[in-house]
């Protein structure tokens, strides 16, 4: 079994938290939206299949006795758990699998569970993961196989030697981010978090889009900043809503702090199924680049171009190298500390297009599909959008607590003039 990547270290230290303040494990739902009900011979063969194919969905993580350095051990091989739903309301049941504990990555048992729901005559396909085996992009392999009855074992984790280095070229290497965070708490950074308020459990809201809506979200990109920055877009969109919201807390000076999660592997054939090879990259929106969404993204463009220029990524992979063999509760320090209590001010992704490739399952057509991931607090919340068949999806993902009603609406409201959309279909 091969050890935990440096991303992985990052999610360990959100893990970490989330556990020790009473939020529970970290998390994500993946929701498909299919045209029929799939059979249900079909979907458990081929959930048998994904058990004996995929070694590392029954292991779970320790830590090097030699090392300290967290590793996956196997556990025994077995079938996906699968299970059938009737009747219940969707929402209803992803909010009770993302706040339970069926699945624990430090324990032995299963890292997947496969969810079947009929409900007022639609029928949907619900994935439960944790964020340490997983990303969005492992996921989309994962759905292009998800009906395959092959239970050849395979080994798809991607990189497997752990060269971290000699302790002090590490610390060069990291010194520029530990620079760049000595700057941060000049900039009065702020997340909804409130240290006041016990954590409570994850929320969510998904905002559909329908096709003339997504179109009309598209085209005023397009006519205000160009298809091509279409990340910084959606980022300095989500980055003004939280904006909005600390502006309603009398916080109108604060700047917003974005944690991106950046591939480290460019050619999207060479990502492996399991890992997260992601690196997080900080990036600062100071109040003044805030007063526009077009302003805003042209300077989020900016900040990730220096980002990469200063090699920042780099020194942020190196820090965590070094932090990897201490408790997984050491490893959000060093930010929490410049940070003053705070990690960002919210978690942000557009994964672009769903499940590239993979248009229908179990002999369905996939109508629609989108992520829910759950939050650590702080910062409190997620904004994290995707594409399926052309419809833009939004997901609004927080903790309770964090946002009270009259703010989600400001939350929701804001992102949503900026967008230019019409009234959406909420779920």
């Amino acid at each position: 079994m091969p050890h935990a990547t440096t991303s992985d270290a990052f999610l360990l230290g959100l893990e970490s938290l989330m556990r020790r303040s009473g939020q529970g494990a970290h998390l994500s739902a993946t929701v498909l939206e299919l045209d029929g009900p799939p059979d249900r011979e079909a979907v458990t063969r081929a959930t048998e299949a994904m058990g004996w194919r995929h070694p590392l969905l029954h292991a779970h993580l320790r830590r090097s006795p030699l090392t300290f350095i967290a590793a996956w051990t196997a556990g025994p091989a077995a079938p996906v758990p699968l299970h059938f739903h009737v009747g219940e309301a969707l929402a209803a049941l992803v909010s009770r699998l993302i706040n339970g504990n069926s699945i624990d990555i430090f324990r032995p048992g299963p890292n997947l569970e496969v969810h079947i729901l009929e409900v007022d005559h639609r029928h949907f396909l619900i994935l439960l993961w944790p964020h340490s085996l997983f990303d969005g992009i492992g996921i989309d392999k994962l759905i292009s196989e998800l009906d395959s009855t092959d239970d050849t074992p395979r080994e798809d984790w991607g990189e497997t030697n752990r060269a971290s280095g000699n302790p002090s070229e590490l610390w060069k290497t990291a010194h520029p981010m530990i620079e760049e965070m000595r700057t941060f708490p000049a900039s009065n950074i702020r997340s909804l978090h409130r240290p006041s308020r016990h954590p409570g459990t994850a929320c969510f809201e998904v905002i559909d889009f329908d096709l003339d809506t997504s179109a009309a979200i598209h085209a005023k990109m397009a006519g205000s900043v160009g298809e091509l920055l279409s990340t910084p877009y959606f980022g300095a969109a989500s980055a003004r809503a939280v904006a909005a919201v600390l502006a309603g807390r009398d916080e109108p000076s604060a700047s917003i702090l974005l944690s991106l999660p950046i591939q480290r592997v460019n050619d999207p054939a060479k990502r492996p199924l399991f890992y997260n090879h992601m690196t997080a990259w900080s990036l600062l929106l100071e109040k003044s680049s805030l007063t526009d969404l077009t302003q805003a993204t042209k300077s989020l463009f900016r900040s990730y171009g220096s980002f990469r220029k200063r090699k920042l990524h780099t020194a942020m992979d190196a820090l965590t190298k070094l932090n990897e063999r201490c408790p997984s509760r050491f490893y959000l320090l060093p930010i929490k500390h410049y940070l003053k209590g705070e990690i960002c001010s919210l978690f942000h992704s557009h994964i672009g297009e769903f499940a590239s490739g993979t248009d229908a399952l179990f002999g369905h057509r996939i109508l629609n599909a989108y992520h829910i991931p759950t939050v650590s607090t702080p910062p409190g919340v997620g904004i994290f959008f995707s594409e399926k068949n052309k419809r833009l999806s939004c997901t609004l993902s927080w903790r309770e607590g964090a946002l009270d009603p009259a703010e989600l609406t400001t939350l929701r409201q804001q992102l949503l003039t900026d967008l230019g959309a019409g009234l959406p279909v909420v779920s």
